[in-house]
């Protein structure tokens, strides 16, 4: 047993063995490590159930933090999620609804992201890869004291790369983007540049995110003897389009032994999106619908560009356990929105619908008592802020529009939300309420105004009941509960931010 978990045992015992109630242990010295993978599907892996996609190293996290099954972004794509919560504000207040939304032309005036509380809270911030949507935060980077595989905003004057990498052996077959983002020429190498999958043609250690991995392992270490007390936020930008990785990982699958993908365009009725599930997707299968044995190829090379991420965290968590951080390190590993792997005929992100609103969230505070289980109670990213102000002692904003679910790292069964929210931009704008039952939308824009799904009947959302009329009421209520917002579905005794509390 590793001496984390041993610790962990021993705590255990001796709150059994006094008959105490669990309570967690005084995080308020202890450093966090936030682990972001872009478009990650939940369902697709293995530590979430999956039977074939292989994740040793999120298993061991998992069986040493808390995994939450129902937790869900606040936005359908990476700079309204990611703007969310790192903020603690819903799309909604932040005006960030798409990619294309810059998010320091909206944000409301003096808002402060989650880097910016922690360094107020006396954190060294160190970043690897990707955390704001493009430049959109580089202005909020300028506070990181250590800054990796991203771009280093203007006279920021912090040491130089941790780690130097040897030149790529194998490059990569789409060749460099041209300079100018706007032009033709740079759509079309975009376009082909992620609507593609399988051999990476590189070597594990050539890949970007293998490197990123490498330097979090590097800084950590470098930590663990000058004794600051870190933020570090690590990037993988796996599984991400286009769904390519080394050819170790992809020989770990069959695509014949993929089954088709559930949702068939075929069985949707009344269904909101149905142009793009019988059409064109974004990102991946652009130009049209693909072949069953496409879908089964990019199913598997997702997977594989999962397991490689995997193999990445595992260098990660090694070094924690091998400097003995991971005793006083809060691990955060999060997706910042879900995936759409073939189900409906979606690809990539972009919808109010399960696949991309559910994202994979696991959480490991050291001795924390709810550790080794699975959470299922809904929880939203927006709450992220708030949760990991409390964890490191910080002040909150006053205005933030999440809730700390600290209570769950203690209880994962205790009651908690009962519902959670969504916004789109763009072409299907919109917003959506999904509780354990069902999933209500409206749209401004699109092809219908509202549809409702009996999740429990439907788990896979194909049939829209919005005018049936066995589902008048339900209908109703949920159309209710989205014009009421996120503080009508609070936990019973919690207040909202700025509030004072809830009768029980």
């Amino acid at each position: 047993m590793n001496p984390y978990r041993w610790a962990v045992a021993v705590c255990a015992w001796m709150a059994l063995q006094a008959g105490a109630a669990p309570i967690l242990p005084d995080t308020r010295g202890m450093n966090i490590l936030f682990i972001n993978i872009e478009d990650c599907n939940a369902a697709a892996l293995g530590c979430y159930g999956n039977p074939i996609c292989r994740t040793p190293n999120l298993d061991r996290l998992c069986a040493s933090g808390i995994r939450f099954d129902a937790a869900y972004v606040q936005g359908i794509a990476c700079n309204p999620s990611r703007t969310s919560f790192l903020t603690g504000l819903r799309p909604r207040t932040t005006g960030v609804l798409s990619n294309e939304d810059v998010m320091e032309d909206h944000l409301p005036v003096g808002t402060r992201t989650l880097p910016e509380v922690l360094k107020g809270a006396g954190f060294q911030l160190a970043n690897v890869g990707k955390l704001f949507h493009g430049d959109y935060g580089r202005r909020r980077m300028a506070l990181f004291d250590r800054l990796e595989h991203c771009a280093r905003p203007p006279g920021w004057q912090g040491p130089s790369p941790i780690l130097t990498f040897p030149p790529r052996r194998h490059a990569d077959a789409v060749g460099p983007p041209p300079k100018d983002e706007k032009s033709q020429e740079y759509r079309e190498w975009k376009r082909r540049h992620s609507d593609r999958y399988g051999d990476s043609g590189r070597d594990w250690e050539e890949e970007g995110d293998y490197r990123m991995a490498a330097t979090a392992a590097a800084l950590i270490r470098d930590y663990a003897k000058s004794g600051q007390r870190f933020f570090l936020s690590v990037a993988q930008s796996r599984p991400h389009t286009p769904l390519i990785a080394p050819k170790q990982f992809l020989d770990l699958y069959d695509p014949a032994k993929i089954p088709d993908p559930p949702a068939a365009p075929s069985s949707l009725k009344n269904f909101p999106y149905m142009r793009r599930a019988t059409g064109r997707n974004p990102d991946i299968f652009v130009a049209g619908q693909p072949t069953p044995q496409q879908a089964r190829e990019a199913i598997a090379a997702y997977y594989a560009c999962l397991s490689m991420v995997d193999a990445n965290i595992g260098l990660i968590l090694d070094a924690l356990d091998q400097t003995g951080l991971a005793t006083n390190t809060i691990v955060v590993c999060l997706g910042d929105h879900g995936f759409h792997l073939g189900d409906h005929g979606f690809w990539s992100k972009y919808s109010m619908l399960e696949a991309t609103h559910r994202a994979p969230l696991i959480i490991r505070v050291p001795g924390a008592p709810g550790n080794g289980r699975a959470c299922r109670r809904l929880v939203e990213f927006v709450d992220l802020m708030p949760t990991l102000c409390e964890l490191a002692g910080a002040a909150a904003p006053s205005n933030l529009e999440g809730i700390s679910f600290v209570p769950l790292l203690v209880d994962p069964d205790r009651p908690w939300k009962s519902a959670v929210f969504i916004s789109a931009g763009g072409s299907d704008r919109g917003d959506g309420v999904r509780t354990a039952q069902y999933r209500y939308l409206e749209f401004q824009k699109g092809e219908m105004r509202a549809a409702l799904f009996d999740l429990e009947r439907d788990p896979w959302e194909t049939v829209n009941v919005v005018d049936d009329p066995a589902y008048a009421k339900a209908r109703d209520e949920m159309a209710a509960l989205l014009r009421a917002g996120w503080r009508a579905a609070l936990p019973p005794g919690v207040p909202a931010p700025g509030a004072p509390p809830r009768a029980p």
